[in-house]
């Protein structure tokens, strides 16, 4: 334990009065290459599905008092929307 300790306070000592710099480099930005919709694009695809999960499952809910099923839920919803069994009355 002490051992650990004394290297670290030199290694420490050595490091606060070195004459070498530390620097991370320049910063480079890659070229544009793209239209820049790609990652807007991927946005609003996440965000859209989790909206269509949680509005289909709101919806469920007030209409039919169920859960959403893993299936509808793994589809954004759609499986939901589209099937026929849920417009039928009871």
């Amino acid at each position: 334990m002490k051992a650990s300790r004394l290297v670290s306070w030199v290694a420490s000592a050595l490091l606060a009065f070195s004459t070498v710099t530390a620097d991370a480099g320049t910063v480079r930005v890659p070229p544009h290459t793209s239209s820049g919709h790609g990652t807007a694009t991927a946005v609003w695809i996440i965000f859209g599905c989790a909206g269509s999960v949680v509005f289909a499952a709101i919806v469920k809910n007030a209409t039919q008092r169920q859960q959403l099923t893993a299936l509808e839920a793994q589809t954004c919803g759609l499986a939901y929307w589209f099937n026929l069994q849920n417009y039928r009355n009871p």
